[in-house]
C-alpha cells in the first residue's frame, strides 16, 4: 500500500534529495585495519550498537547479547538467531531495525532477520566486508565522505588511511586526565598543571589543522555544566592527582575537569575547531539522560563567543531548548545526526520548526553514528526520506517554492557542515597529511591486521555496549 506521504511532490523532492553528495557528519567506522577477519564476520555486526540496545531494554539477557555480536564467540548463524529470536518480535518495531533491514535488503539482497536467512547473510556478509567496503556502501549511498570519530590505539587523534572517505575528529580525552599516555604521545614531563597544559598545547599544534572537529563526550557521565573555576583551585587538585598516596574526591575532580574544558574552549576558538558535543540521548542501557542537555552549557556559549559549538543529536528528547539557543547563539548549530533512527516523527517535527525559526544555514542534517557502514547506510535512506517529507509539507504550506526547498536540502546535507567546519581546506591537508605519514608507516596488508600486531578487536573497545564490563 502506497504511503498517504508518497505523494509526486514527494518524489520530486525525495529525488532532489537523493541527487545531493551527502557530508555525512558523525561516525564511529572502523578503518581497513579495524575490519574483522572473515571467519568473524557475522550477523553480530549489525548488533554492536542501537539494536544490541533495544534488545537489551526489551529484556535479552546482556550477556546473550554479547555472544551474538562477538564474532570470535564461536557460534554458528542459526545459533546467534537462536538466541536473539525470542526478543526479536518485540523490538521490529523500532527504526533502529527498520535501518538495518533496509541496509541487508538493498547490500545483501535478505529482507529480514530469520532462521531461514541468517545463513545466506552471513555469507554474503563475509564476501562483502573486507578493504573497499566503506566506500563502496557509501557509493551506493550516495554519501561523500563523513567525519569519523575511530576507536584506535591513539589518544585524542586516531589517524586512518582512507583520506577520501575520512576526516576525522580529535576526541576528548583530556577531561579524563590520561597522564602518563600524554607524557608519553607529547614526550613531555608532565609534573605539574603548567606541564599539563603545554601537552594539550603540543597535541592542537599537531593536529587541530587536520582534524574536523573536537568532539566532547561527557555526557555520558556528567552533566554538562562546566563551572569556570580558578586555576589555583584546579592546580591543588591536579597536584593530588599526581601524588601515588592521595586521590581527589568526585567533586574535586569534578571542578578540575570543569577548568581543562574551558581551556579547551580557549584552544578551539584560537584554532578555529568546532566543538561538538554529545547532547540528549544516550546509546546503551541505562543513564541520567537529564546529564547531556544541551542548555547546560549555555555558559559556555556565552564566554567563548569566538569559539563555535555544534549540538549533537538536537539534544533529544530537549530539542525544542535548542531551537531557542541555536536561534539567538550566532556561535551554535545544530545537528540531527542519530536522530532518523531514534525518533523520525519527532526528527521531522523538530526539523519543521526549525526551518520556521532558525536560519537555514544552522543546521546539519545528517550523520549516521555508527561503528559498522552498513547502518549508516540504512539511516541514510531513512534520512533523506524524513527530510523530504518536511520539505514538502513547507512546499504545501505555501512558504517554500520547490527550488527553494531544494536548496535548503543541498545547505542541510551538504553546504552546511561544508562551511560550518571549514571541511574543504581541513580535508586537503588531511589528505596531505595522510600521504605523508603513510608514506613514513605503510599500512599493514588485510582485515585485522592491527589486532594480529596486538590491536584490540571491535568487541574489545572500552566504549562497545555489547562489551562485557569489569
Amino acid at each position: 500500500m502506497k504511503a498517504t506521504w508518497n505523494t509526486e511532490l514527494y518524489r520530486r523532492v525525495h529525488r532532489v534529495l537523493c541527487e545531493i553528495k551527502m557530508v555525512d557528519t558523525h561516525e564511529h567506522l572502523q578503518s581497513i585495519e579495524q575490519l574483522p577477519l572473515t571467519e568473524e564476520v557475522t550477523i553480530g555486526r549489525l548488533f554492536q550498537i542501537f539494536t544490541s540496545s533495544d534488545l537489551i531494554s526489551a529484556g535479552m539477557p546482556p550477556e546473550d547479547m554479547r555472544r551474538v555480536a562477538d564474532g570470535r564467540a564461536g557460534l554458528s548463524p542459526k545459533e546467534r538467531w537462536k538466541l536473539m529470536a525470542p526478543w526479536y518480535k518485540f523490538v521490529r518495531n523500532s527504526v533502529y531495525f527498520e535501518a538495518i533491514r533496509i541496509a541487508i535488503r538493498d547490500l545483501y539482497d535478505v529482507d529480514d532477520f530469520s532462521e531461514d536467512t541468517v545463513d545466506k547473510l552471513t555469507e554474503a556478509m563475509q564476501r562483502e566486508v573486507r578493504p573497499g567496503i566503506t566506500r563502496k556502501v557509501f557509493d551506493k549511498a550516495n554519501i561523500d565522505f563523513c567525519m569519523n570519530n575511530p576507536f584506535g590505539a591513539a589518544l585524542v587523534f586516531r589517524p586512518c588511511a582512507e583520506s577520501e572517505e575520512f576526516i576525522i575528529d580529535m576526541h576528548d580525552q583530556f577531561t579524563e586526565f590520561p597522564i602518563a599516555r600524554l607524557a608519553e604521545e607529547t614526550n613531555l614531563a608532565i609534573l605539574s598543571l603548567d606541564d599539563y597544559l603545554r601537552a594539550i598545547d603540543v597535541i592542537f599544534e599537531r593536529y587541530a589543522s587536520i582534524a574536523c572537529a573536537y568532539k566532547i563526550p561527557r555526557g555520558y557521565d556528567r552533566p554538562l555544566y562546566f563551572e569556570d573555576v580558578p586555576k589555583h583551585q584546579a592546580e591543588k587538585t591536579f597536584l593530588r592527582l599526581l601524588a601515588f598516596n592521595d586521590r581527589p574526591g568526585r567533586r574535586e575532580l569534578q571542578a578540575l575537569e570543569d577548568f581543562v574544558l574551558h581551556c579547551l574552549c580557549r584552544k578551539c576558538g584560537e584554532h578555529g575547531l568546532r566543538m561538538k558535543v554529545h547532547c540528549g540521548h544516550q546509546e546503551g542501557n541505562g543513564n541520567v539522560v537529564g546529564n547531556a542537555r544541551a542548555s547546560l552549557l549555555t555558559n559556555l556559549f556565552l564566554k567563548y563567543n569566538r569559539t563555535m559549538f555544534d549540538i549533537y543529536h538536537i539534544s533529544y528528547p530537549y530539542w525544542e531548548e535548542v531551537v531557542s539557543i541555536v536561534k539567538t547563539f550566532p556561535n551554535v548549530t545544530v545537528n540531527f545526526c542519530c536522530n532518523w533512527v531514534i525518533n523520525p516523527k519527532a526528527a521531522r517535527h523538530a526539523l519543521s520548526v526549525m526551518l520556521d525559526c532558525v536560519p537555514a544555514s544552522k543546521i546539519h542534517g545528517f550523520g549516521g553514528d555508527y561503528f559498522y557502514v552498513e547502518g549508516s547506510y540504512g539511516h541514510a535512506v531513512i534520512a533523506r526520506r524524513e527530510i523530504a517529507r518536511v520539505l514538502c509539507e513547507k512546499i504545501e504550506e505555501g512558504r517554500f517554492t520547490e527550488d527553494y526547498a531544494a536548496e535548503v536540502g543541498r545547505m542541510l546535507l551538504r553546504d552546511n557542515p561544508m562551511r560550518n567546519f571549514d571541511l574543504a581546506p581541513r580535508r586537503a591537508r588531511f589528505r596531505e597529511w595522510v600521504k605523508a605519514t603513510y608514506a613514513r608507516q605503510p599500512l599493514k596488508d588485510g582485515p585485522g591486521a592491527r589486532r594480529r600486531a596486538g590491536h584490540p578487536s571491535f568487541c574489545d573497545m572500552p566504549n562497545n555496549p555489547t562489551r562485557k564490563q569489569s
